[in-house]
This record gives structure tokens, C-alpha cells and sequence, in this order.
């Protein structure tokens, strides 16, 4: 729906699914879909988009999948199948930034917009120029990924476990094999490696987002990923 317009739904299992395509291709301001299964008691998936919080042709999606379930984030075959949707998801765009993680707090705010205390339009602006943040999983732009010295080059960086180049520019670069294997030293590696396009400042706990992960090091003091 756009604002002030009424919510419109629709459901599958009544075959309405081209009538919802072409509502979704229009570029609603506000969208939401929930795929169910009928044994469980909510939504498997959740994809959440909005326009609203930031200036066109930005748009922002959040994909919600499965609740924090610990044994699935330490399933190399079910954390393969998240990155793989989102190579798909991604391929025909060159997003500005993406992130997939377990335990943060889902706010249209980025880890390092939290912590660095970033307005979220500053944030959202310049994402072609500083990366918003990182993750087990960060999608980082072409611009971004070319100032670091392209898709190889953060392949021979040793930080990442899978470095996936999307066809229509950025990449999508995977920490660790599993979700659960995350570890902070995992998480100090992937900051290193795009210190360079991070945006510069010291990171200090937010007590609005207590959950937020982050490595209290100033990126700015960082060149070609060396301190």
C-alpha cells in the first residue's frame, strides 16, 4: 500500500498470486509477506519492505527466516540455502548494502548506524560511499567492492568463507561457513578486511540497541585493512 491507502491482501491458496505480483512491481510503500506452513503456529518467512523511512529510489527490506533457531544456524546446509537466496534474490541489482544476522535487534538501522550514532538518511545516502555495516553475511555495493580492490582481492583477504559476485555488481560475502561459527575473532576478520570503506569514528555501545555486534575499534585508523 502507499500511505493512507487501504491494506490490500492476498492469498495464494486462492490463486491470486499474479494479482499480488503486479501490486508488489508497482513499489508499494509498505509491503509485507508471509509465507506459512499448515503445522506451524507462524510464519516460516517474513519479507517486510518500506519506502517510507528514506527517500526514493531507496527502499528497504528485511527478511525475517525462522526465528533464532541455534541448531539450524549450525547447519552448513541450511546456512548455504540462506546465501544462495539471497545471491538470487540480489542478482539482478547492484544493492547498496545488505546484512543477515542472528540475535540483533531488526530495525531499519544498521549495526554501525547504531553504535556510531549515524542518522539513518546520512546513513542510507552515502552507503555507495561507506559500507553501513557488516555481518555474518554483508552485501557490499560495486562501488565498494571495486575500492577494495574487487571480488579477488577480498577472496586472497582470508576473511571470508564464500565471496559470491552478483551479475549485476556487488558481492555478497560470507564469514563463516555457519551462522553459529560467527565468532568474534570471525567478526574482527571481516571489519579488518573492510575497514577501508567503513565510515571512520569510534563505536561505543548503544543502550537503545544493546544487542548490536560490533568490534569497539575505529575503522578510520585502518589503511588497506592494516592498522
Amino acid at each position: 500500500m502507499d500511505e493512507g491507502d487501504e491494506d490490500k491482501e492476498f492469498s495464494l491458496a486462492a490463486g491470486e498470486w499474479d494479482a499480488m505480483r503486479a501490486e508488489l512491481l508497482r513499489g508499494p510503500e509498505v509491503a509485507g509477506v508471509l509465507v506459512a506452513l499448515p503445522e506451524a503456529d507462524r510464519p516460516v518467512v517474513h519479507v517486510m519492505s518500506s519506502s517510507i523511512l528514506v527517500k526514493r529510489p531507496n527502499a528497504e527490506v528485511q527478511i525475517l527466516v525462522g526465528g533464532e533457531d541455534e541448531e539450524r544456524a549450525a547447519d552448513p546446509a541450511y546456512c548455504r540455502s540462506v546465501v544462495e537466496f539471497l545471491i538470487a534474490a540480489l542478482d539482478a541489482v547492484n544493492p547498496a548494502f545488505g546484512r543477515v544476522c542472528m540475535g540483533e535487534p531488526v530495525t531499519p538501522k544498521a549495526n554501525l548506524d547504531a553504535v556510531l550514532n549515524r542518522k539513518l538518511r546520512k546513513s542510507v545516502a552515502e552507503a555507495r560511499q561507506s559500507l553501513r555495516g557488516y555481518a555474518w553475511v554483508t552485501v557490499c555495493p560495486s562501488e565498494l567492492t571495486d575500492a577494495l580492490g574487487g571480488a579477488d582481492a577480498l577472496k586472497r583477504s582470508g576473511a571470508f568463507h564464500r565471496v559470491a559476485s552478483l551479475a549485476s555488481g556487488g558481492t555478497v560475502l560470507q564469514a563463516t561457513e555457519t551462522l553459529a561459527a560467527f565468532s568474534n575473532e570471525a567478526m574482527r576478520k571481516t571489519f579488518q578486511a573492510l575497514a577501508p570503506v567503513l565510515p571512520p569514528g569510534v563505536p561505543r555501545l548503544n543502550p537503545a540497541a544493546p544487542y548490536a555486534r560490533f568490534v569497539p575499534e575505529d575503522a578510520g585508523l585502518f589503511v588497506g585493512g592494516r592498522r
